[in-house]
């Protein structure tokens, strides 16, 4: 297999600058978000600018709007219309703080007979999360502002989505973390907020030229300057390819190529985060090449971790729920969901019931990227997340019932949080795996070996019977 040098690397961006130099420069039309290049801190008051807006009757119909259709089937919030004392904030400082903290956004109202606080916060250019953030800002509604936190949401609100908030940040196990479940939602400028812009207000028609024509120069400065994507990606992409890992299977890279692209990756966030901070302090410069750079190598990690983990996880997903349908159907819907993280590191993948961090779940660890398409060795866990004390009552209910289980199983210590583990080995890597090959290997693990402890799993969704 082609080995990648340094020098291989610095061509890449070589490569593309010149690449786009020979691309025709096509003259934009003007525009005047695009001449003042907003800051992060711009792009908020934009956001809370649209959230002041009130109809005729004075109701805050954008406001409505956007909890309706990025709150839906949460605590219900679409039937909180009927909104009083509504107050809507750019960077509040936090009352009883020392750390001399602001929040991006917060917006408060009563309705329904709560308080309920909406807490915004923005890394449109992917700023990097601070230690306890959100967490602090969850728990600095319910002890300075009085607000309950089962009524306070988050809106995170990235660029496109890849930024994911840091664990340090928000749902960690420092004594500062805290949890909100459903009510904190990730959304991306790219897709969520320039697709609400256009539906809400530019496709309906019935707001005012005033405020359509400015959301429509903005909505064309998000999609022309932050979100384009040309013709010539792909083409890029491949060169990419070619200069990263020869043309070599990409389901058999080492675990050498795969650490080498993920730390391109994390250099050039870091030159793109630097640049774009430089951008909005007012600094004239072009960053065609470093977003150019970052796209690609994003989209060939996204293309490798698909190989490494989609059928993978489309398998595990299908055959518990297929399994389990009727017992699930008692839970209004309730699914089997799974999904990797930290897949740079050692990471894990998580096999779960509904989405709450504190439930139950099966983890396989470490399952990262260079694991799936060359390891041939993985652990299976049953995992409750900060709850020792359930996990100490299942495992007292395991050891007296041994014989449900599979011979090579081991029941997790004392005052962990690890159930059970389970020693998978394969005959080759789980990537490699045909798709028949696969089914049969989930089957015997999920519906043969480790069959009981699905069952206390989708028992426990309705109640912690065990």
């Amino acid at each position: 297999m082609k080995k990648c040098t340094v020098q291989e690397i610095k061509n890449v961006a070589e490569a593309i600058e010149g690449f786009r130099k020979r691309v025709a420069h096509r003259q934009n039309p003007y525009n005047l978000f695009t001449a003042y290049k907003m800051s992060e801190n711009d792009h908020t008051k934009m956001f809370l600018a649209l959230m002041r807006y009130q109809d005729a009757s004075g109701r805050y119909v954008l406001l409505n709007s956007f909890l309706n259709r990025f709150a839906k089937g949460r605590d219900k919030m679409i039937h909180y219309q009927n909104k009083s004392d509504v107050k809507i904030l750019f960077n509040p400082r936090y009352k009883n703080d020392t750390t001399n903290s602001f929040i991006d956004g917060l917006i408060t109202f009563t309705a329904g007979g709560r308080r309920i606080a909406i807490i915004v916060e923005n890394k449109i250019y992917d700023a990097p999360d601070q230690p306890n953030q959100i967490s602090r800002y969850i728990k600095h509604m319910k002890e300075d502002e009085g607000i309950a936190v089962d009524n306070v949401w988050v809106f995170y609100m990235t660029g496109d989505g890849s930024k994911e908030v840091d664990a340090h940040s928000y749902g960690g196990n420092g004594e500062d973390s805290v949890n909100i479940g459903l009510r904190f939602v990730p959304l991306a400028y790219n897709s969520d907020i320039v697709n609400w812009l256009k539906s809400e207000i530019l496709e309906a028609r019935i707001y005012p030229e005033s405020l359509t024509s400015v959301v429509r120069t903005y909505v064309e400065s998000l999609e022309k300057d932050m979100f384009a994507e040309d013709d010539s990606d792909t083409q890029k992409m491949h060169f990419l390819c070619r200069i990263m890992v020869g043309h070599c299977n990409l389901k058999k890279l080492s675990e050498e190529d795969c650490e080498q692209l993920y730390a391109l990756r994390d250099e050039v966030a870091k030159v793109r985060h630097q640049m774009r901070e430089d951008v909005a302090n007012g600094c004239d410069m072009d960053m065609s090449v470093v977003e150019n750079l970052y796209a690609i190598v994003k989209k060939l990690l996204k293309k490798i971790e698909q190989l490494a983990f989609g059928n993978f996880e489309e398998y595990t997903i299908e055959l518990l729920n297929k399994h389990w349908k009727k017992e699930l159907a008692k839970y209004n819907g309730v699914q089997w969901t799974a999904g990797h993280r930290g897949v740079s590191a050692k990471g894990y993948l998580q096999v779960r019931l509904g989405n709450e961090w504190e439930t139950a779940h099966w983890e396989w660890i470490p399952v990262n990227t260079s694991k799936m398409l060359s390891g041939k060795d993985y652990t299976l866990q049953l995992h409750i997340e900060r709850n020792v004390e359930l996990a100490n009552k299942w495992r007292n209910h395991l050891q007296s019932n041994t014989i449900l289980l599979p011979n090579d199983a081991a029941l997790g210590k004392n005052g962990t949080k690890i159930v059970l583990s389970y020693k998978v080995k394969t005959i080759k890597p789980i990537a490699q795996m045909k798709e028949r090959e696969l089914e049969e290997l989930l089957k015997t693990i999920y519906l043969e070996k480790l069959n009981y402890c699905c069952r206390m799993l989708v028992d426990e969704f309705g109640a912690y019977s065990m």
